[in-house]
């Protein structure tokens, strides 16, 4: 693990007498010791708040779904309340990232949401769904504020050299996450209750909270490590619109940066119509439970999780953009396979497909993002991108929606791989191309 840490060379190492060299090297030592014990609790944390996550994901689709008779326009509420926040607080919330005490949003953040999953607990008891929805909204807005903070801490936890192994670690043990998460959610569904669920992941932001204050113990203990969370001196200048449109002018500046970012939007509206169409594909077209859907995801999982160990371990800095390339095209392939699946055995094999490519995507895209933009600027860049980003999720599943009533769920998947297609094209002629210079 030794990959993961901050390692810097200790003044007077070239020289001086053997005191001095060991004493650096001392220091070297405890300061690796200390960054890995940094990015371990950050990535314990990560990984006690997707399991929650994972649990509230399917019993909130699965439990809104058959309390409202599987009606398209509930789904689509579902799926809006999960993107609306973002296309509007993204922009604050990368602003409060780099502006603020990263820390206390994050623990914040944990606590606000673990009385939104006590509260949907409550809700699920008596199926209550329209202050359900409510809650959902408020927990997806500040999950954005977490998001972005979060977002922004890992870069200042591990060198620029070993981004790419840390998010594939970051990236496996989400997988691993959504191996076992969807399954126990849909266990529990099966043989307990939507409130268990929910208060499973209530539990879940207790324990992130915790670990998040000792990690900030931590960092803030005298020691050769120490990393600032807090604002710069540039952000304490001027005011929040001011370091909003700062933002904006790296993006619009950064022609790395821009390619980046409209290349990966095209996956962003392809996962967003993946994301609503594919429980009206196990429940409708196929004639299943909808509590199936917990299995694909477990499928999805198990694959990712295979895929996401490969990239961690063979990813490289000079062919992050290929690979992002290459991961897209396979995206593509895999909707075009559950697009024409005739069963649900086919259907797995397109997730499966999928899986195999959206592992390497997500660590190449984190990986080229947090290396491309400046540290200072990494809150309101991702804040930026999130509004971007989720806008173009809800068009997805507007569009998605409009197909279902209209047509047939799994055109869905085809769809989406064509306006895909110039984000496959600009991915192959500028972000590969630019990682290979």
């Amino acid at each position: 693990m030794d990959m993961l840490c901050v390692v810097r060379m200790p003044a007077g190492a070239w020289g001086g007498d053997s005191m001095t060299v060991q004493a650096g090297l001392d220091a070297d030592r405890a300061e690796q010791r200390e960054g890995r014990g940094a990015f371990g609790l950050f990535y314990a944390s990560f990984l006690v708040s997707a399991l929650g996550d994972a649990f509230r994901l399917l019993a909130v689709n699965v439990w809104i779904f058959n309390a409202t008779s599987g009606s398209t326009g509930a789904r689509l509420l579902v799926v809006l309340l999960a993107n609306l926040p973002g296309m509007l607080l993204g922009g604050l919330s990368g602003v409060v990232a780099d502006r603020y005490d990263k820390y206390n949003v994050l623990i914040v953040s944990d606590l606000v949401r673990t009385g939104v999953g006590l509260g949907l607990a409550w809700c699920a008891l008596d199926s209550r769904t329209v202050p359900a929805l409510v809650l959902i909204a408020v927990g997806n807005g500040v999950g954005v504020f977490f998001n972005s903070s979060s977002f922004s801490l890992l870069p200042r936890l591990v060198s620029e050299e070993r981004l790419p192994r840390a998010n594939g670690f970051m990236e496996t043990g989400q997988w691993v996450v959504q191996i076992v998460g969807p399954s126990l959610a849909a266990i529990t569904l099966a043989t307990g209750s939507a409130s268990l669920a929910f208060v499973v992941d209530s539990a879940s932001f207790v324990a992130s909270a915790v670990i998040l204050r000792c990690l900030r113990g931590v960092l803030k203990a005298p020691g050769p490590l120490s990393v600032d969370a807090g604002p710069g001196e540039e952000a304490k200048r001027g005011g929040h619109w001011a370091d909003f449109t700062d933002g904006v002018r790296i993006v619009w500046r950064g022609k790395e940066i821009r390619a980046l970012l409209l290349a990966s939007y095209g996956i962003a509206f392809l996962t967003a119509c993946t994301s609503y169409g594919l429980i009206f594909v196990v429940a409708r077209t196929f004639a299943l439970h909808a509590s199936a859907l917990g299995y694909l995801y477990s499928l999805n999982g198990a694959v990712a999780v295979v895929a996401a160990v490969l990239a961690t371990a063979l990813a490289k800095r000079a062919f992050l953009g290929r690979l992002m390339a290459l991961s897209m095209l396979g995206l593509c392939v895999a909707q075009v396979v559950m697009g024409v699946a005739p069963n649900v055995y086919v259907l797995g094999a397109g997730v499966a497909i999928s899986a195999l490519a959206n592992a390497p995507y997500n660590v190449s895209v984190t990986s080229l993002y947090m290396s491309r933009i400046p540290a200072a600027y990494l809150g309101r860049v991702e804040g930026i991108d999130t509004m971007i980003d989720n806008f173009i999720s809800v068009c997805g599943f507007v569009a998605a929606s409009v197909i279902v009533l209209w047509w047939s769920p799994q055109a869905i998947f085809l769809v989406s791989a064509a306006v895909a297609l110039p984000s496959l094209v600009l991915a192959f002629t500028q972000v590969a191309r630019e990682g290979a210079e």
